[in-house]
């Protein structure tokens, strides 16, 4: 089809305008070349494009009478139909090489050459406008005889090593001036100096390029067309019509009509075309074609093992590299962890360059795609945020919906000159995205080709062997030109965008090449849970810790599985897509696919709608488009996978993470559904209140089994556990170890959406700058006790996890050995027994089901009632669990709890009730709850009931009530609890409790002994194990018990949150009535890590009296601390034994002594900004008050003392302790630290409110 004047083809007009043969034509508002706008946008567009031709002298004599090489306005024209790719400026050349009376050759050759200009190196130099003409005067390296020689040059792409280039060719002798700054002049340089191969060879960046050659000594005429090593930039050539010239063009649109289609041909990566000897390879790495390449597994002579901090100072260096420019520039981050890493390297590269060259601190532009909330959209969004947000990112979210990118798919099909269907679909967002880019600036790096190094798509969890993924990698690497980087080329191109792209640079590529590939195996469960082992685990944990700036990359982002950009933008919108295309192909036209279409013959409907435009188009060059084997890229493997089908991943469901469901929203374009579980309600607010009895109206409402499944009883009831092990994977991207470190306990265990539990804390140690003094609340494991329990889970359980026979047997052991050692770490008297539960609050149903076995011969049957002090002080569920009412959303091995138990309580307690306390009065006096107590148990007895009385010792702030309560008659007339749960007590105190008042003693490893949330233990006195020996269990058929608790030990009662194995010899007749086969494995191990501590500080500190000495020492330093250089905003409010409650005023700006206090939740803001580094959101602070703010200090949460204020607390644990007995003045610095933020908060409390972060 001829191209002068208009034409039509398919959808659209291409009106092509004339212009009168000038020679150099620069667009601008007034004068443009344009395709029509439906097609082809010309708005702010920035790359390169290049069209050439030449006689074919080498194989015929018959000169070509294309218009390529005769007409000026046709070439002219040519060219313009690549005008996206460089609006900069278009330029055409033509001319004729004569053969003089001289030359040893007797020929005439025509060549023309035209190209479009993208600016971004040396944007304002015309003389850098191509296609470029050299005259040189050369040696001949043999002959010494002077060359004259004249090159013509049309390249598209970047040469990053453009100088180095040159100065290496200056040194070895070459004495030519460059004339312009483009990076690309020197490959005429490097053409002229070396020879074609060699100058090829030195490139390093991403090109193609077409070279005319004339001597004008020898009349010999050459041509070389090369394309770059991976094949980023694309190159095509074919024979004009006549056959006698080829003709080359960066795209196929600008062969149409000029060559016979049939002679398409795709210049493959890494290859050079001459007409003498055809296609070459020139690029060919030991890596990719030798079978033999193992560096991995050399001998110790030749082996070069590839190290980690060699694979990242690679990619810092080819990032640097890329950001070679003299405009602005900024980068995809599609929120996959490839675009994450490459910003997580670029963007402290970017300020640094900004800062010495612009003298500014100006944000980088970002641009993003998706759906609203989809998992690529909310995993951006989170990198921003932690790249330091608006001040150092400038995000851009482009959205879409289904309904719109249908209309854009004719476009899409015609600029990426394929019928590729996976590849059509990924191209949808890229459009857009690039649209939305190319609005900003002219460049952009994107994350293409890690998955291609780094074993990266799902399918790769199926491979069996190494060796398997290493050819595989080979394989999908060898495909990058025709997939991927065809995609990232055409879709920014059309809209004049360059696209860089550092994974695929040539030494990087060598180096990850060259790291055993048993490094890449994915472990299918891993893919599962979304933890490591999964795809590219390898490269996630190179790029985890923090960048030069100190910012890492969110765990939930670095940890998200693999989406393909048409996956990530949106879960559902493809299966909309393809059933919307499905409706417009006819079943007849799919019955005669085979027929119309016999190369590359479409199998579903959405591959042959594709088709149909294709053809359209580019009639005749079906054969140009390299498809997948089988129709996927996972086809094509060696292994067989069921990841993925024609249409795409099987499973989108993989993709969703927790920054999406935090906002409990989906893509489903059908409905939006919110999200339906309820939230956590705090007892602090409701259902207590001084002397009243309560119960629980609304309850937690889920499950992670139905209503009628609970009445079962699933012999395995590993649901809760997997769930919790899921969520910690899924939102915080936790390794399996620390996953299970949270598993087997309620909600506040359970990492969240940011990556932390309730607590903040994660189940890893606090970073080593980082202050630690919450233990009052809640713990991070320590090393010591992290540690200990990674090498229980290492060596004992991880062999055995899915043996469940071996796993029970041995759980009973490890449960007996923890209860003997934590016996003898507090010294117990002999007869005591040890019961151990999920958390302080779950203790509190063991002495309800106590009082029942003891009760249950009475007739009439007592009711049992629960008095509990210090409400506000103690933990929120203890109270509702005094009560037998659930006080989670969770139970160890349920899950969430099922919303059709409307009455809150556990099977087997509805003859309990209880009344609750408050520790303080509306003033924050201290009531006194002795005096509560003791008219609580007369009424019980007036009430013929069974009272169950509590003391406290130790609550949120330390506060203790004066006198600990005693079992009457050894527990058969009313039992006593002692809520030691902080562990903040002497060991005599702990044995007058036990063997005097024959108290039972709550206890907890996870406060003061800093073992992870959470693991208790119930402590019985002789007295009262030797009782519950002889009564029966509380669940037998007996005239009342039967009545009271038939069901107490189903999932639905204490079944749900104790198994069989946490009990002891004295609760052998129970265990009957426990299901077996449930084991709860993350409580062995925060228990073995609480057991680290306690028998490191008895090592350390024996005695108590020592113990006592230097926690009153420090507590004394601490607040002389505050009082003598803080006292103007802190107050040392409360200093019971190791906890330090203090009190800040806000906004003290000005020493202001009627300034408030903090309330409760001005107290919450605080407690979170003093895990953070807020020192840029009070820029106004001083040096020193800045460095106070930048650090995060981890100290115990608010608690609502009075309606006046509220507190936060410093609180002594016992890796603190140890490390004061052993360092005292670092501890105390570490104090300091801690104190001097909790001061710079309330000093500038205003302005970080206002922050609103």
């Amino acid at each position: 089809m001829n191209r002068l004047g208009n034409f039509k083809r398919g959808l659209n007009t291409w009106t092509l305008f004339h212009n009168n043969g000038s020679k150099n034509i620069h667009h601008n508002n007034q004068h443009r070349h344009s395709l029509e706008k439906s097609i082809i946008n010309h708005g702010k567009k920035n790359m390169c494009g290049l069209v050439a031709a030449i006689d074919d002298i080498w194989t015929t004599s018959t000169s070509s009478n294309s218009p390529l090489l005769h007409d000026k306005t046709y070439l002219s024209k040519t060219t313009d139909i690549l005008y996206h790719r460089g609006p900069d400026g278009m330029m055409v050349d033509m001319g004729k090489f004569t053969s003089s009376s001289h030359s040893k050759h007797n020929y005439d050759a025509r060549w023309s050459m035209g190209h479009t200009r993208l600016a971004i190196v040396d944007p304002s130099n015309r003389f850098a406008d191509m296609p470029f003409k050299f005259h040189f005067q050369t040696i001949d390296p043999k002959t010494g005889e002077k060359r004259e020689k004249r090159l013509h040059l049309a390249a598209n792409g970047e040469i990053y090593n453009h100088s180095k280039l040159y100065d290496s060719l200056v040194q070895s002798g070459w004495n030519h001036d460059r004339f312009s700054g483009s990076d690309c002049e020197v490959i005429g340089h490097a053409y002229a100096h070396l020879g074609g191969v060699k100058a090829v060879s030195s490139l390093d960046g991403m090109f193609a390029f077409v070279l005319f050659e004339e001597d004008l000594s020898t009349g010999e005429v050459k041509c070389i067309a090369a394309r770059d090593p991976v094949g980023i930039k694309p190159l095509y050539y074919g024979r004009t019509k006549d056959g006698n010239a080829y003709a080359f063009a960066s795209e196929l649109k600008a062969l149409v009509g000029s060559v016979d289609p049939s002679s398409v041909v795709a210049v493959p990566p890494g290859h050079y075309w001459t007409p003498e000897d055809g296609l070459v390879r020139y690029h060919n790495p030991q890596w990719l074609h030798d079978e033999e390449y193992k560096p991995w597994a050399a001998s110790s002579e030749e082996r070069k093992d590839v190290t980690d901090e060699d694979v990242r100072q690679a990619f810092t260096a080819a990032v640097q590299k890329r950001m070679m420019a003299d405009v602005e520039y900024g980068f995809f981050l599609s929120g996959g962890v490839d675009s994450c890493v490459v910003a997580h390297d670029l963007l402290p590269l970017y300020r640094k360059e900004r800062i010495k060259t612009h003298g500014d601190d100006r944000p980088i532009p970002t641009f993003t795609v998706g759906m609203e909330n989809s998992p690529d959209v909310m995993a951006a969004r989170a990198m921003v945020d932690a790249l330091g947000g608006e001040k150092h990112v400038e995000h851009n979210l482009r959205t879409f919906t289904p309904d719109e990118v249908f209309d854009l798919i004719p476009k899409i099909v015609f600029h990426m000159e394929t019928y590729e269907a996976e590849l059509i679909r990924s191209a949808i967002p890229n459009w857009l995205l690039a649209e939305r880019a190319a609005q900003d600036v002219k460049m952009v790096l994107t994350g293409e080709g890690a998955d291609e190094l780094f074993a990266g798509y799902l399918y790769f969890k199926d491979a069996e062997t190494p060796n398997q993924v290493q050819n595989e990698l080979k394989r999908i690497y060898s495909m990058l030109g025709n997939i991927n980087l065809h995609r990232t080329d055409r879709m920014t191109m059309a809209h004049g965008l360059e696209a860089r792209v550092p994974f695929l640079d040539t030494e990087f590529t060598r180096l990850a090449m060259s790291v055993d590939p048993q490094l890449k195996m994915v472990n299918a469960d891993a893919v599962r849970t979304n933890s490591r082992g999964r795809e590219k685990t390898y490269m996630r944990e190179i790029f985890e810790g923090p960048n030069s700036d100190g910012n890492s990359i969110p765990r939930p982002v670095l940890w998200r599985a693999k989406a393909m950009q048409c996956e990530g933008v949106g879960e559902d919108w493809v299966s909309i897509l393809q059933r919307r295309i499905a409706s417009l192909v006819s079943d007849a036209e799919m019955d005669e696919a085979h027929i119309t279409y016999p190369i590359n013959t479409p199998h579903t409907k959405e591959e042959l709608y594709y088709r149909k435009i294709y053809d359209e188009h580019f009639h005749g060059m079906e054969h140009v488009v390299k498809l997948w084997e089988g129709g996927g890229r996972a086809m094509g493997a060696a292994w067989k996978s069921d990841m993925y089908t024609r249409e795409g991943l099987k499973n989108t469901n993989l993709l969703s993470h927790s920054l999406q469901q935090q906002r409990g929203l989906h893509t489903n374009t059908n409905t939006t559904t919110k999200n339906s579980s309820s939230s956590t309600t705090t007892h602090e607010n409701n259902h207590y209140h001084t002397n009243s009895h309560h119960t629980h109206p609304h309850k937690r409402t889920f499950s992670t089994m139905s209503s009628s499944t609970l009445q079962d009883e699933p012999p395995l009831p590993i649901q809760a556990h997997t769930e919790a092990r899921d969520m910690a994977v899924q939102n915080g991207g936790f390794n399996q170890f620390e996953s299970w470190l949270t598993a087997g306990c309620d909600d506040r265990s359970l990492i969240l959406e940011s990556g932390t539990n309730k607590y903040h804390i994660q189940p890893q140690p606090v970073h080593p700058q980082h202050v630690f003094r919450g233990s009052c609340t809640g713990n991070p494991p320590t090393q010591r006790g992290y540690d200990a329990a990674q090498s229980l889970y290492e060596s004992t359980f991880l062999p055995i996890l899915n043996d469940e026979a071996q796993l029970d047997s041995k759980l009973r052991d490890i449960f007996e050995t923890q209860r003997q050692r934590i016996a003898k770490c507090l010294d117990l008297p002999e007869g005591c027994e040890v019961i151990l539960c999920p958390s302080g609050s779950d203790a509190e149903y063991i002495p309800v089901a106590i009082a029942s076995a003891l009760t249950q011969s009475s007739s009439p049957p007592k009711h049992i009632v629960n008095g509990v002090t210090q409400l506000k002080e103690i933990g929120a569920g203890s109270a509702p669990a005094s009560f037998g009412e659930y006080f989670s959303t969770h139970a160890p091995f349920v899950g969430k709890l099922d919303e059709s138990n409307t009455t809150g309580r556990l099977a087997g307690m509805d003859h309990v009730s209880g009344e609750a306390f408050d520790a303080r009065q509306r003033s924050g006096n201290v009531v006194d709850a002795v005096s509560e107590i003791e008219s609580f148990q007369s009424k019980a007895f007036q009430n013929n009931q069974y009272p169950i009385l509590h003391g406290v010792f130790g609550g949120k702030t330390g506060l203790r009530d004066t006198t600990m309560p005693s079992s009457i008659d050894q527990g058969d007339t009313s039992l006593a609890i002692v809520d030691a749960c902080q562990g903040r007590f002497t060991k005599d105190e702990l044995h007058s409790w036990l063997n005097d008042n024959h108290s039972i003693v709550l206890f907890t490893a996870s406060k003061f002994y800093q073992a992870p949330p959470f693991c208790a233990a119930v402590i019985l006195p002789p007295s009262i194990a030797q009782k519950v020996q002889t009564a029966q269990a509380p669940n037998i058929d007996s005239p009342c018990g039967a009545r009271r608790a038939s069901n107490m030990f189903t999932l639905q009662g204490l079944g749900g949150f104790i198994t069989d194995k946490e009990l002891p010899s004295c609760m052998n007749h129970w265990k009957d009535l426990q299901n077996p086969s449930a084991n709860n494995v993350g409580l062995a191990l925060r228990w073995e890590a609480g057991l680290a501590g306690m028998e490191a500080l008895q090592q350390a500190v024996p005695h108590d009296t020592s113990r006592e000495t230097k926690v009153t020492e420090w507590a004394n330093s601490v607040t002389d601390l505050i009082g003598s250089q803080y006292d103007h905003v802190l107050d040392a409010w409360c200093v019971e034994r190791s906890i330090v409650s203090i009190r800040i005023k806000k906004g003290s700006l000005n020493d202001d002594p009627s300034a408030p206090w903090l309330n409760m939740k001005e107290a919450r803001d605080l407690y979170r900004w003093m895990s953070m580094d807020v020192s840029d959101l009070v820029p106004h602070a001083s040096d020193e008050e800045k460095l106070a703010l930048s650090k995060p200090a981890f100290i115990g949460q608010p608690v609502d003392v009075s309606e006046g204020h509220a507190i936060v607390r410093i609180a002594l644990g016992v890796e603190s302790l140890i490390s004061y007995v052993h360092d005292k003045d670092a501890t105390l610095d570490e104090d300091r630290r801690t104190v001097e933020k909790l001061a710079a908060i309330g000093k500038y409390f205003d302005t970080l409110q206002q922050s609103g972060k």
